[in-house]
């Protein structure tokens, strides 16, 4: 299957993009990581999460959740 048929295939079983899902999945990772991981930085989790920009791993999560990373840690 190609990269191009496997999004097409994607899409039309789930309603969202590949990578949408992708972000989405990592997003979620990335709570699990606020909650359990109080030492580690906010820097440190967007990495390990699979985000290699902070502002964008800011932007989709605040997108998705609609808090700051920080905010959602506090909770």
């Amino acid at each position: 299957m190609t990269k191009n048929a496997f999004c097409k295939y994607f899409k039309k079983r789930t309603n969202k993009t590949y990578i949408s899902f992708l972000t989405e999945l990592r997003i979620e990772n990335a709570c699990k990581l606020l909650n359990s991981n109080k030492d580690l930085s906010i820097a440190e989790i967007a990495f390990k999460s699979g985000f290699n920009n902070i502002s964008n791993f800011n932007r989709k999560f605040k997108e998705l959740k609609k808090v700051t990373p920080l905010k959602y840690r506090c909770i």
